[in-house]
């Protein structure tokens, strides 16, 4: 059963470029993609989707580009927090990642935002920000050598950023990598890439990825 799924949201700047449309056009469609799939797959049952929304690697983008994508991500945050869906159906909203390398005003929106859906239990929606892979292990493994704890694999896990692992890990964009994200969780998790640019990613795409999953055997290295 497919109960967890996560995406790597690539291709807004080729969108952008494809269809002679600013990176703030390409940008907005891109954020109402992804509250779009997050809808659809709560909708099919799932009950916890992850967003892969900003690496440490964008961080490093045009500064005039970085501040288009900043400004329009802590607008969205906002409409999260008052979004009438959140709270009826108590979805928990975290945000993870080294939210250090975000602009105040984007970390103190964050921190509100889980701060108030914190109690949720029913569905969870993880918003990965400032979040690089090698960097979530280096931080998990730095906290326990600080804490004295030992190292193994299920204190490692517990010290992650995020603690559990998505049956499905979908990429858009005609690439077929990780780019590091969530390397200690998707070790058996199901990829699947798509041709799809993010924002051309619909329902059909969504429908045709889980059909395909749900054709899979899965083994977990058995």
């Amino acid at each position: 059963m497919l109960d967890s799924i996560a995406f790597i949201p690539d291709g807004n700047r080729r969108y952008a470029l494809n269809n002679n449309l600013s990176l703030l056009k390409a940008y907005s469609l891109g954020f109402d993609t992804a509250q779009n799939i997050a809808e659809w797959c709560f909708e099919r049952g799932m009950t916890e989707v992850t967003v892969w929304s900003v690496s440490t690697e964008n961080l490093k983008r045009n500064p005039t580009e970085l501040q288009i994508f900043l400004s329009l991500f802590k607008d969205r945050l906002e409409l999260v927090l008052n979004e009438e869906r959140i709270h009826k159906e108590h979805i928990r909203v975290n945000v993870i990642g080294k939210l250090d390398l975000l602009p105040e005003a984007i970390h103190a929106v964050a921190k509100n935002l889980m701060q108030t859906t914190k109690n949720y239990q029913d569905k969870t929606l993880n918003l990965c920000m400032g979040y690089g892979g090698r960097a979530e292990i280096l931080d998990a493994v730095n906290r326990l050598v600080s804490d004295k704890k030992p190292i193994t694999e299920e204190s490692l896990t517990q010290a992650l950023y995020l603690k559990s692992s998505p049956d499905l890990i979908i990429r858009t964009g005609n690439t077929q990598r990780l780019s590091g994200f969530l390397p200690w969780q998707s070790a058996y998790s199901e990829l699947y890439f798509s041709k799809k640019l993010w924002p051309e990613f619909n329902r059909k795409d969504l429908d045709l990825a889980i059909e395909d999953y749900n054709n899979r055997e899965r083994r977990f290295g058995l």
